[in-house]
């Protein structure tokens, strides 16, 4: 159990950092009252508008080297968490579960027709939801197969589930893990969130933290590489109980830890019950921004100092060829990706498409023999320069060459006034060949990136930031 004395340690360094933060604040980078929007694909993954499929797919080619990376949404849970934002299904639900795995497999028929391909060719792939082991195990097995042979893994270098830990745990946890197995998967990402039970209730997860715990040790029975993700800032946790969740989580004998803050207005499309929670709930049942804050740098400490290093943003690795593929792939190489299933998305090298998050409409799209894409953006070539900064810039760094190759643009003859600002604040450094974040840039990584959002996809109104020589809207043009 940590000591007192390095308890006081990690609590005056994550003061001092606040400190910091509350200047970025006066600056006017940080929304005042503490809110954030993640930054995880530009624009905003629920801004797209209306999308004409053919129009949408005219212009568009197949990547030179035939590759993709593959993401399929399985909307099912057991039940729904407090935190969650997109919109699915809860309870057994056999006769949908099975209703909705034909039609995506007929998804990606309508795909393979679409493009006049035999087999999709995938650098990696990530099945995420939801939960994809919400599958029995029959149909589990069923679903894989069928779609093994709609893809080609001669190319594949890895192959990621993400799952709950009581979908794996158990007899039927068992049988999971070995069909899994048998069809080639070799990551799983562990949503335990916390390894406290009394903030479990709260996040209306339908396990226990020793449970948690015992999935954990399942799957690397089982030879998965395994990344495991928590949650800081939920309603119920304090810095006590974050301290002890994290001492609990390092001594898993775990390669890879990602942190998540909480969200609690939408950016999926589906309003999660954190907001009523939130509103409802006692004050001093919800840790404050700073708290949040706090909780965000004493993990970084307590990781740091047990070797875990971030690799990706937010993901924490003891070894740096540990990774997950599909996010580097997709966020920093920024490789066409496509993606299967309700409210599945596409990130291809100038456009976005995202499908429809209504089943009704899903299932009457492929039943009428179209991809049930229902918003997309053909990006002008001004926001395929802000998407060439954004996403890189948040997960790893801006090459100033690559940068040029999918923007068009020299990166030294963009946003001068702006770089030249984030660097004299300590945001971002500039090798010659490369931007990056700093450390400090790192720890407010979202907000820095979204400094480079054009004015429609700034997260918040003008008037939520403080007029200081960060707020978001000032020098957003591309030549400013």
């Amino acid at each position: 159990m940590i000591s007192e004395e390095k308890k006081a340690e990690l609590l005056r360094h994550a003061e001092e950092v606040f400190g910091r933060v509350q200047e970025y604040q006066r600056l006017g980078l940080i929304c005042e009252d503490g809110d954030f929007v993640p930054s995880v694909h530009y624009p905003p993954i629920t801004q797209y508008e209306p999308c004409d499929i053919d129009a949408y797919f005219k212009t568009y080619t197949q990547p030179a080297d035939g590759l993709m990376d593959i993401y399929v949404h399985i909307p099912f849970c057991i039940q729904h968490c407090t935190f969650c934002h997109y919109p699915g299904m809860t309870g057994p639900r056999i006769q949908e579960k099975t209703q909705y795995v034909e039609y995506l497999l007929r998804e990606m028929d309508i795909y393979l027709r679409y493009f006049g391909l035999q087999k999709i060719r995938p650098r990696s792939i990530l099945l995420g939801g939801g939960t994809p082991t919400s599958l029995p195990p029959k149909l589990l097995d069923h679903f894989l197969t069928e779609f093994d042979r709609r893809v080609d893994m001669s190319a594949c270098r890895q192959y990621n589930v993400d799952l709950g830990p009581n979908s794996i745990n158990g007899e039927d946890g068992t049988e999971k893990c070995r069909i899994m197995k048998e069809h080639g998967i070799t990551r799983l990402t562990i949503g335990l969130q916390s390894l406290d039970d009394h903030v479990l209730r709260l996040m209306n997860r339908p396990h226990s933290a020793q449970e948690g715990i015992e999935s954990v040790y399942k799957a690397l029975e089982y030879g998965f590489d395994v990344n495991i993700e928590f949650i800081y800032g939920h309603p119920g946790e304090t810095i006590d109980n974050w301290i002890e969740v994290m001492e609990k989580a390092i001594q898993l004998p775990m390669a890879e830890i990602q942190l998540y803050r909480l969200k609690v207005q939408a950016y999926g499309d589906f309003q999660g019950v954190i907001n009523r929670f939130h509103r409802g709930s006692a004050p001093t049942d919800i840790p404050d921004f700073k708290t949040t804050m706090m909780m965000k740098q004493i993990a970084i400490d307590m990781l740091r100092e047990n070797g875990f290093n971030e690799r990706l943003r937010r993901v924490y690795t003891r070894n740096p060829a540990v990774y997950s593929h599909y996010a580097y792939n997709q966020c920093c190489n920024q490789y066409d990706q496509v993606g299967f299933g309700l409210t599945g998305f596409s990130s291809y090298r100038d456009r976005f498409d995202i499908n429809t998050q209504y089943f009704n409409e899903y299932y009457e799209a492929i039943d009428a023999g179209r991809l049930p894409i229902n918003r997309g953006l053909v990006r002008d070539r001004e926001e395929q320069a802000r998407w060439a900064i954004v996403l890189p810039l948040k997960n790893r760094d801006v090459r100033k060459n690559e940068f040029k190759a999918r923007s068009g643009y020299d990166f030294d003859e963009v946003f001068r006034t702006k770089v030249a600002r984030l660097e004299e604040y300590g945001l971002l450094e500039d090798t010659g060949k490369v931007i990056r974040l700093t450390e400090m840039g790192g720890f407010v990584a979202d907000e820095v990136c979204e400094q480079f959002n054009s004015i429609p996809y700034i997260p918040f109104p003008r008037e939520r930031y403080a007029e200081g020589p960060l707020n978001p809207y000032e020098n957003n043009s591309l030549d400013a």
